[in-house]
């Protein structure tokens, strides 16, 4: 009896790095008793999508390729009725991944394996970047790395991984049946829909990895590597409702003071690190910490404030514009 794999894709508008992404995948190479299934989740695309996934539906070389539209705007959506549509496919494990991301030929093989570890519900990988031919900007720090999609927490396994830590939506893989102990994502989450899945699984004490020997590359879009784009993505990546917030921590207007105070702290160092010599990427890095700082101050405040307005403002925050920010 095989083990079968289903590899859900969420998209929206991104029909030609889709493209290549499925082109990535044609390459799989599986073990014997190996089984895959691929279902790429259109969410509301208006391009040339599904297009793009009927051309490569033909002559399609391993496992199948599916096509399926979710309507609801919001990649918690797409992500629920992806696993729902595996799961009638009889799929014991889901990989998850994105529509920009290049793959090895094994990299089904491994996922598939990685499971062959019986305490292993939840995993996460490695992903490298592929810079474009303008190189790396000069205002560019490593850890800014998961802005343009990054995931490199070093060469060492970690199961369990730090309690922080949650796997990322361009490779992550799970067991189906870990879906029925947790629960979906969460579909009032229009941001970190993935970190607040992988929190939920590290509470409750199901079996978490991170696998730094299952790796993809992120092509960089060249169009992103500017500071406004990193200003908002640092923005948006803030938003996070006053009921979030850890307990035990001491709040002032609903947020945790050591934020008040870093923030500070922050601005202060940014302001003074022209006259100190600061490289350019150590003080952008700080401008972004701001940023982000003042993402979760704005959304906390405003949860709170004015809770029936905040899912709207989220929403409109949260959805992408021309596949930017």
């Amino acid at each position: 009896m095989s083990t079968r794999l289903a590899v859900i894709i969420c998209t929206w508008n991104r029909a030609e790095t889709l493209r290549a992404t499925l082109d990535s995948l044609r390459g799989q190479q599986l073990a014997p008793g190996q089984a895959v299934e691929f279902v790429v989740m259109d969410n509301n695309s208006s391009d040339t999508t599904r297009d793009v996934v009927a051309a490569a539906q033909a002559g399609w070389p391993v496992g199948r390729l599916h096509y399926l539209f979710e309507g609801r705007q919001g990649k918690q959506f797409a992500l629920n009725t992806g696993i729902a549509h595996a799961r009638s496919l009889g799929c014991e494990l889901l990989a998850f991944t994105d529509d920009d991301i290049l793959f090895p030929a094994d990299w089904c093989k491994r996922a598939i394996q990685l499971f062959d570890d019986p305490a292993l519900m939840l995993v996460g990988g490695k992903t490298l970047l592929d810079w474009p031919a303008t190189g790396i900007p000069a205002w560019f720090h490593r850890d800014m790395a998961a802005i343009v999609g990054g995931v490199d927490l070093g060469h060492e396994r970690q199961a369990p991984p730090a309690p922080g830590y949650a796997p990322t939506g361009a490779n992550m893989a799970a067991r189906a049946s870990l879906f029925d102990q947790v629960g979906g994502f969460s579909e009032t989450h229009f941001r970190h829909m993935d970190f607040e899945f992988g929190q939920r699984c590290m509470r409750r004490g199901v079996g978490v990895a991170y696998e730094p020997d299952w790796v993809v590359r992120a092509p960089v879009d060249a169009q992103l590597l500017n500071k406004r784009y990193f200003r908002r993505w640092s923005l948006k990546a803030g938003i996070s409702p006053w009921q979030d917030m850890q307990p035990g921590l001491r709040p002032l207007a609903w947020v945790p003071l050591w934020l008040y105070r870093r923030t500070a702290q922050d601005l202060l160092a940014w302001l003074v690190a022209p006259l100190r010599g600061e490289p350019e990427s150590e003080r952008f890095l700080r401008e972004l910490r701001i940023w982000r700082a003042w993402g979760t101050l704005a959304s906390r405040w405003i949860s709170r404030l004015r809770p029936a307005a905040y899912p709207a403002w989220v929403k409109a925050r949260s959805q992408k514009r021309n596949n930017v920010y």
